[in-house]
């Protein structure tokens, strides 16, 4: 009897050790009649930013891991944006002033990491450069061939950049080796360059407004060409997400009978999916896949004084929602990132009598 006891025992410990982690990482807010026995969950949280001059926007988000996180935007002065850094370091968000341009009008654009190095795309002037801030928190910049006119997006990864817009001749894609630009033509038909992702220096991805429509370019290190993407018929595409095991998630909005949705698809490495979860005509740009395998996206806020994060996990979607503030107008989350075991979102927040500025939020600890 003593000898069945135990193997019960351990066979129970077992089952607790395999299930608590899912439980832990779960999203959805605890049910007001749960069981005071039951763990609560994690739940929004609100941080602290060092505040802007209003009206501010936000750019782009990106973390490395718990301790290291950079969000780039842009403040107004009587001379125009001013570009805005801002460095979350496990514990706080501060404010980083030290760049090449940081007292000068212009704006900041995508942040990528390279090895020990932050990559970030800064136009001012007119003229564009990627800036580069190593491991030891020294900057430098690598300039442009030429002046584009439109800077429309930018990635990085180990052995390439690109930089995509257009200039007085026509669109450019615009690649740097580590020791020089060299522009590379697009396919015939191509319009205009809506942005740009990769994966490796042999693998990158555009999405481009062409003579047929929408469609989904992938270089894979020779030349661009059509990604053959089956994409819903009136729709565009928002962002490509890249990921390490090879699963591409596209988002974008299609049209039906006039009204906007969001669609998602997936591609597996042998076909693509299609979704259309409820989540209207929201901008997928701001999603992520967080740390608990789903998709999680910023979503048009359906209480007052609140933000609201939608999580797409197949077929299921759910809600969770951001700590209340006080006489809030406006709480709006624009960019998402994985943390560790943690979301952080970054956007604007605007409080009563009052323009917007910044906000930041955190799911986890």
């Amino acid at each position: 009897m003593n000898g069945l006891r135990a193997v019960m025992v351990c066979l129970v410990l077992t089952c607790v050790a395999a299930t608590s982690p899912a439980v832990a990482a779960s999203p959805a807010v605890a049910s007001p009649s749960a069981s005071p026995a039951v763990a609560a969950k994690p739940a929004w949280s609100e941080l602290a930013v060092p505040a802007a001059a209003p009206p501010v926007a936000v750019a782009d988000l990106a973390a490395r891991g718990p301790r290291e996180a950079w969000a780039t935007g842009s403040e107004q002065t009587v001379d125009g944006p001013r570009p805005t850094l801002y460095r979350w370091d496990g514990t706080a968000w501060s404010r980083d002033t030290t760049f090449p341009g940081a007292d000068a009008t212009g704006r900041l654009g995508k942040v990528r990491f390279v090895d020990d190095e932050v990559r970030i795309l800064h136009v001012r002037d007119g003229a564009g450069e990627i800036l580069c801030r190593s491991a030891a928190g020294a900057w430098s910049a690598v300039p442009l061939p030429r002046e584009l006119r439109v800077h429309q997006d930018s990635t990085a990864v180990p052995g390439a950049a690109w930089v995509v817009g257009e200039d007085d001749t026509g669109l450019k894609a615009l690649r740097y080796d580590g020791s020089g630009w060299t522009a590379q033509p697009t396919p015939d038909g191509v319009l205009h360059l809506m942005g740009i992702t990769a994966r490796a220096a042999d693998d990158a991805w555009a999405w481009a407004d062409t003579t047929t429509g929408t469609t989904v370019l992938r270089r894979d290190g020779t030349a661009w060409r059509d990604a053959n993407v089956p994409l819903p018929p009136d729709g565009n595409v928002r962002t490509v997400l890249l990921e390490p095991s090879g699963r591409v998630t596209i988002g974008g909005t299609r049209y039906a009978d006039g009204v906007p949705g969001t669609y998602l698809m997936t591609f597996d490495g042998h076909s693509w999916r299609t979704s259309h979860p409820p989540l209207g005509d929201t901008h997928t740009a701001g999603r992520v896949r967080g740390p608990d395998g789903a998709l999680w996206l910023p979503v048009r806020s359906d209480r007052a004084f609140r933000s609201t994060y939608a999580r797409v996990d197949g077929r299921r979607t759910t809600y969770s929602y951001g700590p209340e503030r006080t006489n809030a107008i406006d709480v709006r989350p624009r960019a998402l990132a994985k943390a560790g075991t943690s979301l952080l979102a970054f956007g604007t927040v605007e409080i009563y009598g009052s323009k917007p500025n910044l906000m930041s939020e955190r799911l986890g600890g």
